[in-house]
């Protein structure tokens, strides 16, 4: 019986080896559950050398469903060297399966109850993996486990490139210029009133700025390599208008919406001192545009509007001089998102010379240059696969490396020939740790160490002929359904654009029953700038999803009830008692704006009283004057009448006022018609006494 106990052991222990032994191809999770989900927190080298025995990968495996995950173990699978760019482009698309090398596995203890987590750490010789050749490889992170009244399965994995570095002997290195960007995750301000505090949808921005905050992280990473001329001077800084604006009003103190109303913001102090030491950043630096709140040029282009809004959107260069005090690089623009013709017909107008973009976009057949940035390197960010339950398509960590494997192989490690530039564009929305920023700067030092690049500046790339040796149009990977950048549109709803060109046309009218007061000089343009903005920021490229969209294109809308709304007409509390018949109306009138606005009153229900004709009435700013309507009564008694105020053009302004009257005699009009038709009905029937008396004595003859 032991002999018999013994055997099956053994059975048990080489079908356990046989079932997690041989590597297997990228599967989705067991069925279309989502059970685990697993996230590199390191790998360690980034880059390996000759200098490296091992490779270590240390991840955070998550029970994202809703049973039990036991016996939960993970190794490290390595793919086929990748020998071209067209070859990784497809990698990054569709990993292919991991084959030629594989680490033992490595099991988490115990089991994972629903929402618990635990580290998984692995390290791999690099001769077991098969990491002897130079090259960028792919590897696969490959979580197996057994859920609750289930069978072991792949629950999990992530697909990231390793760059090994060698001698490649003889190689050209490629020019590397890195755009480094300095923008929101999505537009914060709701509201941003010409005479208070600006008023953001959440307090995030704060935690960004302070210090381990992600635009903290992007400054300070960039300021450590000061020391470095040529990785320093390799970087452009891309800033958004929008947010320099935003974090100068923090800076001044502001409102945060909560859902119990506005609190006061909690990172002025940290809004400072950031905007300060990114201009310390930026000083004699290289600085490129991007549209303002990262706008979609092509929907903004869909917006009806008597206004230039992509003009306005691309055309800040006088913000970022007053609040960076140096001007950006003039002309050059780094949009992204849509750009259709009508787009870049109007950034052209508004001085745009040079458009950063992907590859795609139609600027060349209108006139204006294009710079195209590596396809390759931003399908590195782009398209790093979680693949396992509850993931998203992406992880920063992962993305960076990825990125960094695709410069490795442009600068030669492929069998193809290296040289060329490689313009490195991040996502507008970069959203990784100041580890990993100083990661992929340490990476770019190493790679220029070992001859496969060269670290120019990004003046160099702009001026340069783009159809000489650039890269940037070889091995575009295929987009499989995620939207690129710079080369379609994701229009808004019509509805929603529908509400954006109402809130263009409101705005039209609004300026045009505005004008200057003699003694304040304030410009009505200031006015109504903020409500453009919020226009344009309802078409950022930032948010993501519909609800979001949507919230933003009602801030729009109640900017402008806002501002229309600070001009008002108010009625007496107690009821009018009319002396005569053509007694005026009493009615207040009142200006909040910096500036002259012409109003017409209306009365409306009002089957008691006859208007006579009002004028137009030009309000000074910051004013409030009585005014008494003309009007005649045509009943006595008691009765309500509203009282509105609008633009000569019809926007409605302020809300409308209510105002009780009495009366107890008539108009004069109203006694005279009274008496004329009381006169034409004594007419009329002495008319018909006639007519019937005669016609009786005609009888009687």
């Amino acid at each position: 019986m032991k002999k018999l106990a013994a055997f099956g052991l053994a059975l048990l222990f080489l079908a356990g080896q046989a079932l997690f032994a041989a590597p297997s191809a990228p599967a989705q999770p067991v069925g279309e559950e989502r059970l685990l989900r697993v996230r590199v927190d390191e790998l360690t080298p980034r880059l390996v050398d000759t200098t490296h025995t091992e490779v270590r990968v240390v991840a955070t495996v998550t029970n994202v469903g809703d049973r039990p995950v036991s016996d939960i173990v993970g190794r490290i699978q390595v793919g086929q060297r990748q020998s071209t760019a067209t070859q990784l482009a497809q990698t990054l698309a569709e990993p292919p399966p991991a084959e030629s090398g594989w680490s033992q596995w490595v099991g988490v203890p115990g089991r994972l109850a629903p929402g618990e987590n635990a580290q998984l750490r692995i390290t791999a010789p690099l001769a077991q993996l098969g990491l002897t050749q130079p090259g960028v490889y792919p590897l696969l992170l490959n979580v197996n486990g057994t859920p609750a009244s289930g069978s072991p399965a792949r629950l999990a994995a992530v697909n990231l490139l390793l760059p090994v570095l060698g001698d490649v002997g003889g190689s050209t290195p490629a020019s590397v210029s890195v755009l480094w960007p300095i923008v929101a995750r999505e537009p914060k301000v709701v509201s941003a009133p010409h005479d208070g505090e600006v008023v953001l949808a959440d307090d995030a921005l704060a935690d960004e700025l302070a210090p381990g905050g992600r635009l903290h992280a992007m400054v300070a990473a960039a300021e450590s390599r000061r020391a470095d001329p040529s990785l320093f001077g390799a970087l452009c800084f891309a800033v958004d208008p929008d947010l320099l604006e935003t974090v100068d009003a923090m800076a001044n103190g502001y409102l945060v919406r909560t859902a119990s109303g506005t609190v006061e913001g909690k990172g002025s102090d940290n809004a400072r001192q950031w905007l300060d030491d990114l201009r310390a950043l930026v000083a004699n630096h290289c600085v490129v545009e991007i549209p303002y709140a990262d706008a979609d040029l092509g929907t903004l282009s869909q917006v009806r509007s008597e206004f230039d809004l992509v003009g306005e959107a691309v055309a800040n260069s006088a913000t970022i001089l007053d609040l960076l005090r140096l001007a950006p690089t003039p002309g050059v623009l780094w949009p992204r998102g849509g750009l259709t013709p009508a787009a870049v017909d109007a950034a052209a107008d508004a001085g745009v010379t040079t458009m950063i973009t992907g590859p795609g976009a139609p600027a060349a057949d209108l006139g204006v240059r294009t710079v195209t940035y590596d396809p390759l390197v931003a399908a590195g960010f782009r398209y790093a696969s979680a693949r396992g339950s509850g993931t998203e398509p992406e992880q920063p960590r992962v993305a960076t490396q990825n990125a960094v494997a695709a410069i490795a192989l442009r600068g030669g490690l492929s069998d193809e020939a290296g040289g060329g530039t490689v313009l490195v564009a991040p996502p507008h929305d970069w959203n990784v740790a100041r580890g990993d920023l100083d990661a992929m700067l340490d990476s770019l030092t190493q790679l220029r160490s070992r001859q496969l690049v060269q670290l120019v500046p990004m003046p160099e790339i702009l001026e340069a002929d783009p159809a000489e040796g650039a890269q940037s149009g070889a091995a575009t990977p295929p987009t499989n359904g995620v939207r690129g950048e710079g080369t379609d549109s994701a229009t808004l709803p019509k509805d929603a654009l529908d509400t954006l060109s109402t809130v263009e046309d409101t705005v039209a009218d609004l300026g045009s029953a505005m004008s200057v007061d003699p003694t304040r000089q304030y410009d009505p343009i200031n006015l109504l700038r903020p409500l453009h903005n919020a226009v344009i920021r309802a078409t950022s490229t930032s948010w993501r999803d519909i609800r979001s969209r949507h919230e933003a294109t009602q801030a729009a809308a109640s900017e402008v009830r806002r501002l229309s709304g600070r001009i008002t007409v108010t009625t007496p509390s107690q009821p009018v008692s009319l002396a005569s018949g053509s007694s005026p109306l009493p009615v207040t009138l009142r200006n909040d704006l910096p500036v002259a606005v012409t109003v017409r009153v209306k009365l409306t229900n009002s089957p008691g009283l006859r208007p006579s004709r009002i004028e137009d009435t030009p309000l000074a700013a910051n004013s409030s004057v009585s005014r008494f309507i003309p009007a005649e009564t045509l009943r006595s008694g008691r009765f309500i009448v509203n009282v509105s105020l609008t633009t000569p053009g019809g926007t409605t302004l302020g809300h409308t006022a209510r105002m009780e009257l009495m009366s107890t005699e008539f108009g004069v009009v109203t006694v005279v018609l009274t008496a004329t038709a009381g006169a034409a009905l004594v007419f009329l029937s002495g008319r018909q006494i006639y007519r019937r008396v005669k016609t009786r004595g005609e009888e009687r003859g």
